[in-house]
């Protein structure tokens, strides 16, 4: 069943193939969420995938416009190079150098593969230590300044997208993870970094899940 999802006139429509029992106002976020930041960023990230320590932390998003449920949280986990997120009825796993991953769903035991572009949200292409050169618009991308985000030093970045809209990124210092972002009024946060070791079984496809067709890629009008 097809879906169109309405995003802020800056930044266009979005259609979606989902099953009828994971729509609603908590896919549309998750969605949202993946299409903004990849309409900012393209290309790689250059840091060494085994240079990410391992941590767990908590995410928080916030789209008031989802009048539903404009608060969602979740959970974000990074290993040797290795991401996995659980969003809602959602997880992903995600392989930095190999440039690919999973996107699952528990419930029903299916998935299919992803891209960069699909976790930059979560982690920003970065060449040397800055998104201006992978952003839409590199020669207006800007560093703003430096931030105490949840008792951790980040960079505030300013990056402008197709449609000429600021949108704030903040990346963590250590990590080159994103902490923050503001795209018009929806938000993520990344609080609660606790650096540890995380089980490897975390970030293996499981047993007996099928792959399967049902999202189609998204359309940008």
């Amino acid at each position: 069943m097809a879906t169109s999802i309405e995003l802020p006139r800056s930044v266009g429509s979005l259609t979606l193939q989902a099953p009828e029992s994971v729509l609603g106002g908590l896919m549309h976020k998750v969605f949202l969420l993946f299409v903004l930041p990849a309409l900012l960023l393209a290309g790689c990230n250059k840091k060494s995938a085994q240079s990410h320590p391992e941590f767990a932390a908590d995410i928080r998003m916030v789209t008031p416009f989802v009048t539903d449920r404009p608060n969602m949280d979740g959970k974000l986990f990074m290993s040797k190079g290795r991401l996995r997120v659980e969003l809602g009825p959602m997880a992903f796993v995600y392989i930095v150098e190999q440039k690919r991953g999973w996107q699952m769903f528990p419930e029903s035991k299916q998935y299919f593969d992803i891209g960069e572009k699909q976790v930059s949200t979560f982690l920003p292409l970065m060449t040397n230590g800055s998104p201006c050169p992978a952003s839409t618009r590199p020669s207006e991308c800007k560093m703003v300044g430096k931030e105490n985000i949840d008792g951790r030093m980040a960079t505030k970045w300013e990056l402008v997208n197709q449609h000429g809209v600021h949108i704030y990124l903040w990346t963590d210092d250590q990590l080159e993870v994103a902490v923050r972002w503001h795209i018009e009024n929806v938000t993520y946060d990344l609080t609660g970094i606790h650096e540890g070791s995380v089980p490897d079984s975390m970030f293996e496809l499981p047993r007996g899940y099928t792959k399967t067709d049902m999202f189609n890629p998204a359309r940008i009008e």
